[in-house]
């Protein structure tokens, strides 16, 4: 899997998260979503929107008078990433219990959908 490019900081994670959410926004529509500690200046999220759209996290199209930005990669690729890149870097034992205690975390619901998403990557690397 190709590494994206980190989320830095706290508006940042939360641009994204709203992005996430609605799909596509202006920088209007971001502010709005935004909690309210988190609203700040409408040139401080055009600001950081743009530096997500520099980096790859975010793609922007003008229409209108303004730019609509959306995810340039999905939530579930970008935290798939994100835990590929931290267990890259942690021995395999730690990687083992690191693993462990995330499906440990899990409810039953989300044990059973992991394990049916197992189930269906074995079936695909046995189709190789």
């Amino acid at each position: 899997m190709d590494e994206s490019p980190r989320v830095q900081g706290e508006l940042q994670a939360e641009i994204m998260a709203v992005l996430w959410r609605i799909e596509a926004g202006t920088v209007e529509r971001i502010r709005s979503e935004l909690a309210e500690p988190s609203r700040g200046a409408y040139t401080t999220v055009q600001t950081v929107c743009n530096r997500l759209a520099e980096r790859g996290l975010l793609a922007r199209a003008r229409e209108g008078q303004a730019f609509v930005y959306r995810p340039a990669v999905t939530e579930a690729d970008y935290v798939s990433s994100s835990v590929s890149s931290a267990l890259a870097a942690a021995s395999a034992p730690a990687r083992r219990v690191a693993l462990a205690q995330l499906v440990g975390g899990l409810d039953v619901s989300e044990l059973a959908d992991l394990r049916e998403l197992a189930r269906r990557i074995e079936r695909e690397r046995g189709a190789r």
